[in-house]
Order: structure tokens, then sequence, then C-alpha cells
């Protein structure tokens, strides 16, 4: 091989190694390292690439959005640029991930669950800029761990807040803080450990920016309502997994239900099959929707029930301003000005 071909084929081979290698932010951890420190038993797990979030457009108008309504944000922070000012973190550039856990019942009246969030921040500013908005009402320490109750609705059901180190800090349910505390400090067990969890979540890649596991699904959820026009079997249904991406301007992502009923599987996909091509009946006046029917794909096999899609950034951004502008369609006309509305 001569010297000219060699320096090519590096070339190359340093191309497709390249982003592979992509160097991690001082602070920034794996997957893997953050289902670490999630306890065992969550009957929902999820995890979010917050930084792949933060670049999307979709992001800014949500921001935007936000702070023009004085909602959410805006309520606190004037802009965007006064929150990166009070609270030291530029949610584009510093918040790497999130993986949150459910507990106990599914859907019952006392959620339990727990946020893990790395990210880089300074914990002295954070503290100090909830106090100053009286957000934390009790102060504990648990091992050594400062424990903080951020306000809520309701005393039963406040929230803790603890700084685990510079880049990670955990929120939720007490229980649950103080078994993440407690495998923190090489006590107890992680999600890793729990068996019929992780057969779920090892099925799909964890590198995406959204996936989520449901591993048991309670029986009132497996329950078809009655009287109703569809039956629908789901007795068989014993979790749900899958997965969002974004890549090259491009949705896509993957759900399953994954149920050993193969009867059952197919009458559910020809059902949902029949109702899509109802909807693609409509798609000449609508032609975003038949765009929207066309990248979602529906099959079943005899242990699950499979939903695709890939769909472009543009068709999203034009779905929702159509939405948005059908639900201004909607609001009563403002009273003229100067009158006095009952």
């Amino acid at each position: 091989m001569s010297k000219k071909m060699l320096v090519l084929a590096l070339v190359f081979v340093m191309l497709l190694v390249m982003p592979a290698c992509k160097k991690k932010a001082p602070g920034q951890i794996s997957n893997e390292a953050m289902l670490a420190m999630v306890p065992e038993g969550p009957v929902l797990l999820m995890a979010f690439n917050f930084q792949q979030f933060a670049n999307l457009a979709l992001f800014d108008k949500m921001l935007k959005g936000d702070w023009q309504k004085g909602s959410g944000p805006g309520q606190v922070f004037a802009n965007y640029q006064d929150f990166v000012q009070k609270t030291g973190i530029d949610l584009k550039k510093d918040v790497y991930a999130v993986v949150a856990g459910v507990y106990g019942e599914l859907g019952g009246e006392n959620p339990q669950a727990l946020g893990i969030f790395n990210l880089k921040y300074n914990k002295e500013k954070l503290l100090g800029l909830l106090r100053q908005n009286n957000v934390i009402v009790a102060e504990d320490n648990y091992r050594g761990l400062g424990l903080y109750t951020l306000k809520g609705e309701d005393s039963k059901k406040n929230i803790r807040l603890a700084f685990l180190n510079t880049n990670n800090i955990f929120i939720g349910t007490e229980a649950q803080m103080k078994q993440a505390v407690d495998l923190a400090q090489s006590s107890g067990k992680s999600v890793l450990k729990n068996a019929t969890m992780m057969k779920y979540v090892d099925k799909f890649k964890k590198d995406s920016m959204f996936w989520l596991a449901i591993g048991n699904i309670p029986d009132k959820f497996k329950r078809a309502p009655a009287g109703g026009m569809m039956p629908v079997d789901l007795s068989k249904a014993e979790a749900l997994i899958g997965y969002l991406d974004y890549k090259s301007k491009i949705f896509s992502g993957e759900f399953q239900l994954i149920s050993h009923n193969e009867q059952g599987n197919k009458q559910i996909v020809d059902m949902l099959n029949g109702l899509k091509a109802l909807g693609a009946m409509g798609s000449a006046k609508e032609p975003e929707l038949g765009q929207l029917l066309n990248g979602i794909q529906l099959s079943s096999a005899p242990d699950n029930i499979k939903l695709t899609f890939s769909l472009s950034e543009e068709l999203m951004n034009k779905l929702s301003d159509k939405a948005k502008d059908k639900a201004k369609g909607m609001l009563p006309p403002a009273p003229p000005a100067g009158q006095v509305t009952q």
C-alpha cells in the first residue's frame, strides 16, 4: 500500500471513530452510571438526554412562549438571560441528562418518584435563590447529606431536594430520596440489579434522546371500558417500552407493548390500521395529516404490538402551528377596549 493510500485510510477510520469518541464535559457521566444511582423497584423508568433536546428549535419556542405568557419560569425570571444570571445554569449547555423512576402503584393516588439530574451548577447560588423565593420550607439531614423540603400545595406530598455532589442533584419523595442517598453511600441495590426491569431497558439504545420502560402494567389498564364499541384484549400485556430520537432534522422512534397474545395483538393492530385508513381519507384537505399518518407504522407479532415512526421536524412544526391556530379559533373573542367582562 502506498503512503498516500495509507494516509487516506487512516483519515477515513478517524472520521468513523471521532463521533463515537466525543468528549464528555467535566462532570458529565454515562447512562449506565446514572442508572446505577437509581434504587431498585421502580415500576416506570425513563431517561432524557437533555442536551440533545435543548438544542432543538422546539425548546427555544417553549421557553419563549412561557415567558411571553408569564407562566412557568416567566413568573420568576424576566427572560432567559435573567434565568441564567440568577441560577448560574445555562440549560443549553449545563444540563446533561435526567433519569427518573416511579415507584409503587402506577397511576395511584400517592405517586412516589425520584429524579436524578446530571448537570453543572453552583450549589450556593441555587440554594440562595430557593431561599430568597421561599421555596424551601424545611431542612433536614440524612446520613450527612442535607435534605431540603420544597414548598407544595399538599404538605403530605412535599418534594425533597438533595445536592449529592458537584454534578448531581436528587429530587423526589422522601422514601425514594433516602434510598438514593443510601445507594450513593454503598448501601442497597440499584435498578441495574433488577433483572425484571432491565430485560426491557436493554432492548433499546440507551443513548437516544428519550426512552422509557414500564415493567409491570397494572390490571386496571388492561381492562377494556365497559360497553366499549371496540373491544380490546390487553389481558396479557406485561410491559411498555419505547424511545424517541432526533437526527438530521428527523424525529424517529419505536414503542412496543409486550403482550404474549398473537390473536389479540393482531386484532388491535387491524383495528388501529383501519382507523388510520379512515383518517387518510381526509388527507386531501389536510396534507400534513396524510404525511403524519404515512410516517407511522403499526405491526403485530406473537409477543408484541409495535409502533414505529419517522417524522420530519418541518412537519411537526407545521402541525404545532396549525394546532395553535385552531385553539385560538375556539377561544371567545376579546372584549372591546374599556369593556368590563362579567
